[in-house]
């Protein structure tokens, strides 16, 4: 396991070299850019503000704790983001991460980019933050995506 915790407003990125045999731990880092070469297994990210987080590719997820102002570019392949009340995140997913599921949990203002055409310009996508719930004629809950439209 790799530990990067602590970095505090740094003015040049941290570069950790990665194997597929690592997962990484950054904890209490604000104000900071680190970038992740190479395929690791895991990423967990916790207690962060102002991280940006640039990854190659992992085999399994970026795992995402009480972040703020938070950013993550794909570069190749992610198969899950994980989200647990992160406020304000920009996430970048590259053309070979077109297949990466996101969960949320307490999210607010999370934006996906996606490479849209073939010129590799990226679409802006925001997540949906609110659901409307009701029960149906059948005594069934039922909830739906509450879209705003403006």
């Amino acid at each position: 396991m790799i530990i990067q915790e602590n970095f505090d407003n740094e003015t040049a990125p941290i570069t950790i070299q990665a194997e597929i045999s690592h997962s990484i731990l950054i904890s209490r880092c604000n104000k900071t850019t680190i970038i992740v070469r190479g395929k690791a297994n895991a990423i967990s990210i916790d207690n962060c503000q102002r991280l940006s987080l640039v990854i190659d590719s992992l085999v399994s997820a970026v795992d995402i704790i009480k972040a703020s102002n938070f950013a993550l570019q794909v570069l190749e392949t992610l198969p899950t983001i994980l989200m647990d009340q992160v406020d304000g995140a920009q996430i970048y997913l590259g053309e070979h991460s077109m297949e990466t599921e996101v969960f949320s949990h307490k999210c607010s203002s999370v934006n996906l980019n996606i490479i849209e055409g073939e010129d590799g310009d990226y679409k802006e996508v925001a997540l949906p933050e609110q659901l409307r719930h009701y029960i149906g004629k059948d005594g069934k809950v039922a909830s739906e995506i509450v879209e705003h439209a403006g």
